[in-house]
């Protein structure tokens, strides 16, 4: 037996089906790294997959375009104390909106979690799996 032709599989959970697969992407990393919500969304800030509370994740999805594009720690506020209204234990520190695009399309991977270098791994993680998971449809 050749060993070169044995890969570890590392993922426990595959779905052909795309919003499945990417539910499982943010729920894997969701679980590892302790995370409070990850949620991915649109520009129209609608859900695409999330991993948590469901009522929470279509709050950041609708706001996280607002507060990836704004530099402003003013404006950031404002539109956090909307989402405060709904998720009262958010912080500027605890959440994490990264915009990445796919295919021309924008998107934006919204965690919620303890700050630190963990939180951008994850992100990146995430946004690495999304891109593959929707590379892998587009070319079925």
């Amino acid at each position: 037996m050749n060993t070169t032709n044995i890969v570890a599989e590392r993922r426990r959970r595959r779905s052909s089906k795309t919003l499945q697969a990417l539910t499982y992407q943010l729920e894997h990393i969701f679980e590892r790294e302790n995370l409070h919500n990850f949620t991915l969304g649109d520009t129209r800030g609608l859900v695409v997959a999330q991993a948590g509370d469901r009522h929470e994740s279509e709050v950041l999805a609708a706001y996280a375009p607002m507060l990836a594009q704004s530099l402003n720690e003013r404006y950031r506020q404002q539109v956090l104390s909307r989402v405060n209204s709904v998720i009262p234990t958010m912080t500027l520190d605890s959440i994490h909106v990264r915009r990445f695009v796919v295919d021309g399309e924008e998107l934006y991977l919204t965690l919620v979690g303890r700050p630190g270098v963990y939180r951008d791994v994850g992100l990146y993680r995430a946004i690495t799996g999304v891109r593959r998971i929707l590379d892998q449809s587009a070319a079925a």
